[in-house]
């Protein structure tokens, strides 16, 4: 009886010195890069259960147009040709002025933009002061002009901010080397929620802008990292979707295929997992998925406000970015979800 007293309590100590080894080995994984921790996790899980360890398989992000790809063809209007002379003494005539310079046919959007507003705001005066003279056929062409500008403001602002080579730097996963300086995560939130409520006011009918502010905006969003917290977040639920998949194939089995419903070891080593996941695994990917979240909510509000100028072509980008952002999600829960029915197996 004392030898098999003896036995019992070796074999414990081999267990508890398996399960502390384990531990180990799981927290030194930690800090060994960006998928070490979750590469241990999947072979902890993988030898609790007896099941070979899956290949990771890599998620495809969405794909980005190339630049220029988004932007929305701005239809001309009356004032283009117009003789600047015709409207000496108004301050839209430095606007007309502005439009038939070189700057002005091949400004970039967001030069473009502010042409626009700046006659959204200078011709309403204008066109009253030539009513007031009679000259009502050139006041006629001002207000016309007026209103199919103030109609295109969302398409040109799209075409400045969502359409423009600075947000589709935000989203590359590999932004391109000295394009734009880099902008820390404060930066680029505040930048994000400077434009949205500029845009708000503008398509409210307060078309002030300062050009030199909403430029250094637009180079703030440039230098974020929109891409690269996706593209890490996504890294690491592709782990997890190994893992799932390993767990859904156990469970699968019978309960007592299963090693650790009857090996003390084994189930020493799920438990081990179990910690390890709710210690380091899950505020890995809860900390990634809030860092998304930060920067696509200011974007999001900024798609809805110009939902009805959204290109097809834009619209098919959110849509994929938006479905995989979902799957991303699925899976995570799909793994609480494994872990609480392996918990709620039936043990021998």
């Amino acid at each position: 009886m004392r030898q098999r007293g003896n036995i019992r309590r070796a074999l414990c100590c081999l267990q508890q010195l398996a399960c502390f080894t384990a531990f180990t080995v799981l927290q030194a994984c930690h800090h060994g890069g960006p998928d070490a921790p979750f590469q241990a996790y999947l072979k902890a899980r993988s030898s609790a259960l007896s099941i070979r360890t899956p290949t990771m398989n890599a998620t495809r992000l969405p794909q980005l147009p190339n630049e220029g790809a988004w932007q929305l063809e701005i239809a001309a209007s009356g004032i283009d040709g117009l003789d600047m002379l015709q409207v000496s003494g108004c301050a839209v005539q430095a606007n007309i002025s502005k439009r038939q310079t070189s700057l002005g046919q091949f400004a970039k959007p967001s030069q473009y933009l502010f042409l626009e507003l700046e006659y959204l705001r200078a011709a309403p005066a204008c066109i009253s002061r030539l009513r007031n003279s009679n000259d009502v056929a050139l006041a006629e062409i001002l207000q016309i002009a007026w209103h199919e500008k103030q109609g295109q403001l969302p398409a040109v602002i799209f075409n400045a901010t969502l359409g423009s080579d600075e947000y589709r730097s935000f989203w590359l996963a590999l932004p391109a080397p000295g394009d734009y300086p880099r902008s820390s995560p404060e930066t680029v939130a505040s930048a994000l929620h400077a434009i949205n409520e500029q845009t708000r006011r503008w398509l409210n009918g307060d078309y002030r802008a300062r050009n030199r502010s909403v430029e250094l905006l637009l180079s703030d969003v440039a230098g974020g990292d929109g891409g690269l917290r996706l593209q890490h977040w996504c890294r690491q639920i592709d782990w997890i979707t190994a893992t799932n998949l390993m767990m859904e194939q156990a469970l699968a089995k019978s309960p007592s295929s299963l090693e650790y419903h009857r090996n003390t070891l084994a189930l020493h080593r799920a438990a081990t997992a179990h910690s390890y996941f709710a210690d380091v695994i899950q505020p890995l990917t809860t900390q990634s998925q809030h860092r998304l979240q930060e920067v696509l909510v200011p974007i999001t509000a900024l798609e809805t406000q110009l939902s009805a100028a959204l290109p097809t072509l834009y619209q098919d980008w959110i849509i994929d970015r938006n479905q995989r952002i979902a799957a991303l999600t699925n899976a995570s829960g799909r793994h609480l979800a494994l872990l609480r029915h392996q918990q709620n197996r039936p043990t021998e």
